[in-house]
């Protein structure tokens, strides 16, 4: 790996006042700081990029390498390889549960067949969405939250017709966050109107740090 060279300094500057505001953060809420030093080759390829003039604002449903690495990585757990509309990439995982649900049309008060587990409670109350495990009928498609283990080691099994939300946070991409929605193209496009009408895009730094750690655009 190679070091941060000084050009590298206005980066690693911002990163550690992320890591200060998250410390302070932890320690109001009496949790154990958990802030990890950010990888140097990461650190030195989101700084070559942002020092060539790369800004927060990519292409808004995500980069199109980091959409077909995430879609290729689905193949692995199951599905066929269907391109870069298969995949919405977020700021993060809490963001890409939110788009779904007002792209699914459940807000406010609907109901969602799926497993979104309970980092997502305080958005399901705020909105009024209820979990069923049961399908609901009608077009709901089954939702699940897989966290991080798309990039690990077990089987997901994942079905061609339901969405998935997931982040990378297995990735060693900290402090940057990146979520995802993927799923049928054409209901990840309904997404996307959504997400393009709440936020311009995933932050370009994180979404080099994801395609960093993935071994691709370097």
């Amino acid at each position: 790996m190679n070091s941060p060279s000084a050009s590298d300094a206005p980066l690693a500057s911002a990163l550690s006042s992320r890591a200060t505001v998250a410390m302070a953060h932890s320690a109001s809420a009496d949790i154990a700081p958990t802030i990890s030093p950010a990888d140097p080759t990461i650190m030195s390829v989101v700084g070559r990029h942002l020092h060539d003039g790369e800004t927060h604002y990519p292409v808004r449903p995500g980069m199109t390498e980091l959409r077909e690495a995430i879609d290729a990585r689905l193949a692995v757990h199951g599905t066929s390889v269907r391109g870069p509309g298969a995949v919405l990439v977020c700021a993060s995982a809490g963001e890409a549960a939110f788009v779904t649900l007002l792209g699914l049309d459940l807000v406010p008060g609907g109901t969602l067949w799926g497993e979104l587990g309970s980092r997502h409670d305080a958005l399901l109350a705020w909105t009024g969405v209820s979990v069923t495990d049961r399908d609901p009928g009608g077009s709901v498609p089954f939702v699940r939250d897989v966290g991080s283990a798309l990039f690990g080691d077990e089987r997901l099994g994942v079905r061609p017709d339901e969405l998935l939300i997931g982040d990378l946070e297995s990735l060693p991409i900290a402090p940057f966050d990146i979520g995802f929605v993927a799923g049928p193209p054409q209901l990840v496009a309904s997404i996307t109107k959504w997400k393009q009408a709440s936020s311009i895009c995933a932050p370009s730094p994180s979404q080099r740090a994801a395609l960093t750690a993935l071994g691709v655009g370097v």
